[in-house]
């Protein structure tokens, strides 16, 4: 797994952003694209790591433990109190896998045009009435992203203890219809929606409102806003 790491030069922050690329893009690219210059820019104290899980990766379902035993166990071993993952499409659906699988290791996610999963699991949850009757249904497979779907509505269901989870999306995104679905089970405080499509100009503004939100904010764990 390639990453690449951004400390500020601050004293030892207990924050730790992990930000996970689209499909097709590298570590560089999310530099070159200025999502590290925004951070930056608003003086937030916190650490970055950009982190590529690849498409063999998904394909061999190790994301999240690749990330975990690259990335995640030896920032908790160094000491951070506050991991936030953040991904854009595919990189939003490899954060919720991971969430899924360790959710006592992250603080919360931003997700910004989440890649929502197969057109065969959509219909599959679609036809069962939606997530929430999906997640209730006896016998249902977890295999592939349905662990996260039912983490997602775990979560829904878990008053004070769940894990913030930020969506962004935008009117016109290809995906839209499946994140509709998957924003079903966020609470409507934690949306964003914007005009554009699923392409950088709206994941970049995505990414700036939420970083406006005060989420990284050590201070306020609890107090972020869209």
């Amino acid at each position: 797994m390639r990453t690449l790491a951004d400390c500020d030069g601050a004293s030892a922050h207990s924050t730790l952003l992990v930000f996970l690329p689209p499909a097709m893009t590298t570590v560089e690219d999310i530099v070159e694209r200025g999502f590290i210059a925004a951070v930056r820019a608003r003086n937030i104290a916190a650490d970055i790591v950009l982190a590529e899980i690849t498409h063999a990766h998904v394909m061999q379902q190790r994301g999240a433990d690749t990330l975990r035993d690259t990335v995640i166990a030896p920032a908790l071993a160094r000491g951070y109190r506050q991991i936030w993952l953040a991904g854009i499409s595919l990189g939003a659906f490899n954060a919720l896998h991971y969430a899924a699988q360790f959710a006592e290791d992250v603080t919360g996610l931003c997700l910004l045009a989440p890649y929502p999963g197969t057109g065969d699991i959509l219909r599959e949850i679609e036809q069962a009435g939606g997530p929430a009757a999906w997640a209730e249904t006896p016998g249902r497979s977890l295999d592939d992203e349905r662990v996260w779907w039912h983490w997602l509505w775990q979560q829904s269901h878990a008053g004070r203890a769940a894990k913030p989870v930020c969506v962004g999306l935008s009117e016109d995104d290809r995906f839209l219809r499946g994140q509709q679905m998957l924003a079903s089970l966020i609470p409507a405080e934690h949306i964003d929606i914007i005009p554009g499509a699923h392409d950088w100009p709206a994941w970049i503004d995505l990414w700036h409102r939420w970083l406006d939100g005060g989420w990284l904010d050590q201070n306020s764990l609890n107090g972020g806003r869209l």
